[in-house]
């Protein structure tokens, strides 16, 4: 062990550190070589249970990754094993075409974007009010919102669907769209952030006579950035994915979705499913979600924990990506001319 010894030189009146050295006894050295075992331990069990874990959620993707590469024969033996002979890409074009995933996929993407683009023009403004301003009725709104976020939406189906039977929304995209512009989980998620910034911000910017709106426009919004990008990934995943609400909703196969599609694909006569296709559909259903939680996991991760910028391990920049980085950059510097 080193201990720091201050020595000061008389002539030159400096003052320099020098390192003095303790020696361990016999108990310290075994009490320290203890320590560091059972660290060893913990942490070699500790990834034992993260790929444990993994290995859990990552196999039912990789099974169904590996059903859709079979024979019809193959895939309705259901063999758990992930290990395919010969791999049938053609179940992807099959299943696309059988489906007519095509339309589907368009009316997907439509009502996602209808969602997303018009339910920020609601749900913001109103965490901003609940979290920032003060006004009549502001506690029985906020307990009516709290009772909102408890009832599940199959409650509400039956009440939903006679009054806009009554009104004439059935099989529109006024209809679809409508319920989902005031989304009480939105509301709850941004008010919290909205309340998490510092009131100096607030104030600072009250006394320059800013307004509302430039506050939370220009002050707020940009600072809870990585909470939209949350927002949206998870608002998206839900309204790509949805299957009841469009089924009831909808009468004609002008308005029905991809999750709607994929299920047409159980719907064989006399035989047992074609599952290979089944699953075929289910990653194609399943591949746009991905890919947006692969670009948007850190800003996700981030968003989590109230916006901090933290350096995650995942985020660490691979040797592809900074030689690409690097290209794009056009080798500016010396050092990067004589590396690659």
């Amino acid at each position: 062990m080193e201990n720091i010894f201050i020595e000061t030189n008389l002539k030159t009146k400096d003052t320099f550190y020098s390192p003095v050295i303790e020696e361990l006894t016999y108990r310290q050295y075994k009490a320290i070589k203890v320590k560091n075992r059972v660290k060893y331990v913990l942490t070699i069990l500790n990834y034992l249970i993260m790929i444990i874990v993994g290995i859990t959620f990552l196999y039912p993707f990789l099974w169904m990754l590996s059903m859709s590469l079979r024979t019809y024969t193959e895939a309705i033996s259901f063999n758990p094993g992930l290990i395919v002979g010969k791999l049938h890409w053609n179940n992807y074009i099959e299943a696309w075409h059988k489906a007519k995933m095509g339309v589907y996929v368009g009316n997907s993407i439509t009502y996602a974007v209808l969602v997303l683009g018009l339910q920020y023009f609601f749900i913001v403004p109103a965490a901003y009010a609940f979290a920032r301003m003060e006004f009549k009725g502001n506690k029985l709104l906020f307990w009516v919102k709290q009772i909102g976020m408890m009832l599940p939406g199959e409650a509400t189906f039956i009440p939903i669907y006679f009054f806009y039977s009554k009104v004439g929304l059935i099989d529109k995209w006024t209809g679809l769209i409508l319920p989902s512009l005031v989304s009480m989980f939105g509301i709850y998620m941004f008010m919290n952030h909205f309340k998490a910034i510092p009131d100096e911000i607030v104030e600072s910017a009250k006394l320059d006579k800013a307004s509302h709106a430039k506050i939370m426009l220009k002050i707020m919004i940009p600072m809870i950035f990585p909470v939209f990008i949350t927002h949206f990934l998870l608002t998206f995943i839900s309204n790509w994915n949805s299957y009841y609400w469009v089924m009831v909703m909808t009468n004609t196969e002008k308005l029905k979705t991809l999750p709607v599609a994929v299920r047409g694909l159980l719907r064989v006569e006399g035989v047992a499913p074609e599952w290979h296709k089944v699953m075929a559909g289910n990653i194609l259903q399943l591949a746009p979600i991905l890919l947006m939680y692969m670009f948007g996991s850190s800003q996700m991760k981030r968003a989590m924990i109230g916006g901090r910028k933290i350096k995650f391990a995942s985020d660490k920049e691979g040797k592809i990506k900074t030689f690409f980085k690097r290209i794009t950059k056009g080798f500016t510097s010396k050092e990067t001319k004589e590396k690659y």
